[in-house]
């Protein structure tokens, strides 16, 4: 997800979801085509150029509403609409960063499950509550 469109002849973008801000990538949804029905999880980046990167979430693949939502549709979720995590995709893409995702398959739910907890034990994302305690907002860090 990128917080403004840069279309090149190399890079398409669309208009994310109703009330959401900034674009992402066209081709996201043919590019997942090979994890449409697999479980795993997904981590994603913030990025700005004149900022470090930072990994600011991890989830994982889970049953929802009786039906588990596999790797595909829970990224373009995500990239259309924000999921649980729309206003801090919102607030970050209007502050001029990208959001990048990636993932990992998982041989069912349950290891996508045991694989999230594994990461939450070792790293403290900003935009997860469990095993962190808090939610945070990304902010810039001064330099000098």
């Amino acid at each position: 997800m990128v917080p403004k469109d840069t279309t090149s002849s190399e890079t398409y973008l669309e208009k994310r979801g109703p009330d959401q801000e900034g674009f992402m990538w066209s081709n996201i949804d043919d590019a997942l085509c090979e994890v449409g029905g697999l479980c795993g999880i997904y981590e994603w980046k913030a990025t700005r150029p004149d900022q470090p990167d930072r990994v600011v979430y991890v989830g994982s693949t889970c049953t929802r509403n009786d039906r588990c939502q596999r790797l595909k549709s829970r990224i373009i979720r995500y990239c259309k609409y924000g999921n649980h995590k729309e206003e801090l995709i919102n607030d970050t893409l209007s502050k001029g960063y990208e959001l990048w995702v990636r993932y990992k398959q998982a041989e069912d739910e349950e290891r996508a499950k045991e694989l999230e907890n594994d990461l939450l034990a070792k790293y403290d994302y900003a935009w997860n509550i469990r095993e962190n305690n808090r939610l945070r907002e990304i902010l810039p860090q001064q330099r000098g």
